[in-house]
């Protein structure tokens, strides 16, 4: 499933990336033209998106999609 955020806060960034360790699955971050595309479990890799704009997460995890619709 592909969800569309904007992530407003580094807090924010951080509770996903410790949501995609929590998972088995694959969680991915991409920006919306797919220019980048970075492996949420990569802490580093994360910041090289540009979150002033709306990524889109990439996962079949449930837990990570319904956790960030609190974001």
């Amino acid at each position: 499933m592909v969800v569309q955020k904007k992530v407003p806060s580094v807090e924010a960034l951080e509770r996903l990336h410790r949501l995609a360790y929590s998972v088995p699955d694959e969680v991915q971050v991409r920006s919306l033209d797919g220019a980048i595309a970075i492996d949420a479990k990569s802490s580093m890799g994360l910041f090289a998106l540009d979150f002033s704009q709306p990524v889109e997460i990439l996962t079949d995890s449930l837990q990570i999609l319904y956790a960030e619709e609190a974001v």
